[in-house]
């Protein structure tokens, strides 16, 4: 009776703990909720927060057929770098203490995405995001 008691206890405790691990995953993996999806020519510009961060994702307008598209108020795990680690305008580096002064970038000739800086202070892009879709593997909740 002890033995099928303590299997019984083992057991329980091994399947809370793999709840625990799934939902400590989550929140270690890189979801972001779009909250706002604007375009400006041919740019898309996805606004998301993880935690207490907010992020411009910019990402060229393209057609993709049988793609999982990005909704306001989804959750999706972007794969983020700064477009803004490498600065230049016109193929010239920005000096670091002059970067403090640019607040909008070129992307075409007729193209400039500008920070906010009051919230967002770097412009992103997302290995994983044509347009508005995120390409497989695709991970994405609550859309």
């Amino acid at each position: 009776m002890k033995f099928l008691f303590l299997i019984l206890v083992v057991s329980i405790s091994c399947g809370l703990s793999k709840l625990d691990t799934s939902s400590q995953r989550r929140k270690q993996t890189d979801f972001y909720t779009v909250y706002k999806i604007d375009s400006i020519n041919s740019y898309y510009l996805i606004y998301a927060r993880k935690g207490d961060s907010l992020f411009k994702i910019v990402s060229k307008k393209q057609v993709v057929e049988d793609c999982s598209s990005i909704k306001e108020k989804g959750e999706y795990e972007f794969k983020l770098h700064s477009s803004l680690i490498n600065r230049q305008i016109g193929g010239e580096s920005i000096l670091p203490q002059n970067s403090l002064l640019v607040y909008c970038f070129s992307y075409d000739d007729s193209t400039k995405i500008c920070l906010e800086r009051d919230s967002i202070n770097d412009l992103s892009y997302a290995d994983n995001v044509k347009g508005l879709c995120v390409l497989p593997p695709y991970r994405g909740i609550g859309y």
